[in-house]
């Protein structure tokens, strides 16, 4: 089983409460045991406790095999691009990290860190912060180019694609398209925007699959939402999984942290949020 999460934003409390449901004997018994850690990026900045979730999750990559992407704030931080929404105290924290606090990231031979875009070959997903049409296929001269990197790709909410200050965003039709230059029946992993997306490609149709109506469980001391999506054959999905860290919403204390797993036969992509 996977555990995916997205956007810690530097959130101790966000990821440990994470962790204590998914790895608590009352949820594995449940659903399984993780096997595997996806990171979807944006694991720094608004947080205060940068240091402690650094050495969470290099702990973590070494007892768990884990895949990682970039998020804008992590490329942000790392290569000294401001970008708001870090309080006094949140700045001050990432002040302080040290070199060897920052070696979860991995540096390239080229100076860059980690990857953009991870291609599971096995599993057919296709995981990514923001999004994972190709840079080169839509930037527009002129533009930051930077706004345009996976990173900084948004699914669109309107009919359709256009360029802000915010980044590309993107229709899911072409996210399909692109994931189809890899494999078909796949899935789209990705986060940045906080907010739980599902989406269904069957053939040419493309279908918004999320629903306000979830299961309510208690897991502990914890009350979950839950959205279960049995992953058909011959479809392909984009799922966007919500706000780990709560620190890292402009709302503060009204946020509570999501996560989700990925269960293998039969195959299911479930999407949590605490209540």
């Amino acid at each position: 089983m996977d555990l995916v999460f997205s956007d810690i934003h530097a959130d101790q409390d966000g990821l440990d409460t994470i962790l204590d449901i998914v790895f608590s004997d009352e949820f594995q018994n449940q659903y399984g045991t993780v096997s595997r850690i996806i990171n979807l990026g944006d694991v720094l900045e608004r947080g205060t406790t940068p240091k402690e979730v650094l050495q969470k999750m290099t702990e973590l990559s070494k007892s768990y095999p884990m895949i990682s992407v970039m998020g804008n704030h992590d490329e942000g931080f790392l290569y000294k691009r401001f970008l708001n929404g870090s309080s006094y105290a949140s700045l001050k924290a990432h002040e302080l990290l040290s070199e060897q606090d920052l070696e979860f990231f991995k540096q390239n031979k080229d100076g860059t860190y980690g990857n953009q875009f991870v291609i599971d070959q096995k599993n057919r997903f296709l995981i990514v912060h923001g999004g994972p049409i190709t840079p080169e296929k839509v930037i527009q001269e002129g533009d930051d180019p930077w706004l345009y990197q996976r990173t900084w790709q948004r699914l669109s909410e309107e009919d359709n694609e256009f360029y802000s200050y915010y980044g590309y965003h993107y229709k899911p039709a072409s996210a399909f398209a692109e994931g189809k230059t890899h494999f078909d029946n796949f899935i789209i992993l990705c986060g940045h925007q906080h907010i739980e997306a599902a989406i269904k490609q069957d053939k040419n149709q493309i279908t918004n699959i999320w629903s306000f109506q979830h299961e309510t469980q208690k897991i502990g001391a914890h009350t979950l939402r839950k959205h279960e999506f049995p992953i058909e054959q011959n479809h392909n999905y984009l799922f966007r999984f919500g706000l780990a860290g709560p620190q890292g919403h402009h709302s503060g204390g009204f946020a509570k942290p999501h996560f989700g797993i990925i269960q293998d036969d039969p195959r299911n992509v479930i999407l949590f949020g605490l209540e």
